[in-house]
């Protein structure tokens, strides 16, 4: 912290610069603008201490009664008791009547018991039940192939390793893709078969040896004469990313259809292989 004292109007005004790059930056006298540096230095502090301890214990908190949300769902589902299975149903059938909260017959159990503990707003209900019903797929396969829910202990963990409550709503809405693993697979499809390649202006639009065999945003505009009209360009990651996992949402169904050629080539080529090694082996034994 580095203390900066100024005078202006033979008043002495001291104040706390955050960062030494910023204390750097500031004129050596106090003005208006100056002022304003030093307000929105001490409102950045604030956010940093917020997010540190207030906004984490929040979360912490919320994924504790989100624990609390999964495990009565397991209880109710796999306990091994059937009086307490039971009971578990019941209460929670007694609870959803009390309170007047209506149903279709196809809502799944955990979007019940999410909206008897966090009420009616439909929004953080749908987020909350879909993250959780995501953390019933979550555990693994056993030995006989079956789906394992992720253990109650676990869960505070997986959501925090998997981006949070939002993104792995998106993920479940997308066969349990994350945004990661959507823009992976979009990758892998375009750079097998690129639609055009095009010839940049560098008097327009520069690029170095950096940009090279580096996936970029271009920002175009379809026209009525059929040409498409370049206006810039996006080198962001995250842009990128976000642009792969849009495109994976809305042409998945291709993209399927080529993974499931790109593994049947793969079997074929292995059943080949099989049968090629087999004819050598009888071959050696003649």
């Amino acid at each position: 912290m580095n203390a900066i004292t100024s005078t202006q109007a033979n008043v002495e005004v001291t104040v706390q610069a955050i960062s030494a790059d910023m204390a750097a930056g500031l004129s050596s006298n106090f003005t208006e603008a100056n002022k304003a540096i030093f307000v929105l230095e001490r409102l950045e502090e604030e956010r940093l201490k917020w997010e540190m301890n207030e906004l984490t214990a929040s979360r912490q908190r919320l994924y504790g009664m989100l624990t609390d949300c999964y495990e009565f769902y397991l209880t109710m589902k796999t306990d091994t008791r059937a009086d307490v299975r039971e009971q578990m149903k019941k209460g929670l059938e007694t609870f959803i009547q009390v309170r007047g909260y209506k149903f279709q017959s196809t809502s799944h159990d955990m979007n019940k018991i999410v909206k008897s503990v966090f009420g009616l707003d439909r929004r953080r209900v749908s987020a909350y039940s879909l993250a959780l019903r995501a953390a019933l797929k979550a555990g693994g396969i056993d030995n006989d192939g079956k789906v394992l829910a992720l253990g109650i202990d676990e869960l505070a963990g997986w959501i925090e390793r998997n981006g949070g409550i939002e993104e792995i709503r998106l993920g479940s809405k997308n066969q349990g893709l994350s945004l990661k693993d959507r823009a992976e697979k979009a990758k892998q499809a375009i750079e097998k078969k690129p639609v055009m390649t095009i010839s940049p202006d560098d008097r327009v639009m520069a690029f170095d040896t950096n940009d090279s065999d580096k996936l970029m945003v271009l920002l175009a505009t379809y026209r009525p004469s059929g040409a498409l009209e370049i206006s810039g360009v996006v080198k962001s990651d995250t842009a990128v990313r976000a642009a792969l996992a849009a495109l994976y949402s809305s042409s998945k169904s291709s993209f399927k259809s080529q993974e499931q050629e790109d593994l049947q080539a793969i079997s074929v080529e292995t059943t080949q292989q099989a049968i090629e090694r087999a004819v050598a082996a009888a071959t050696l034994t003649v």
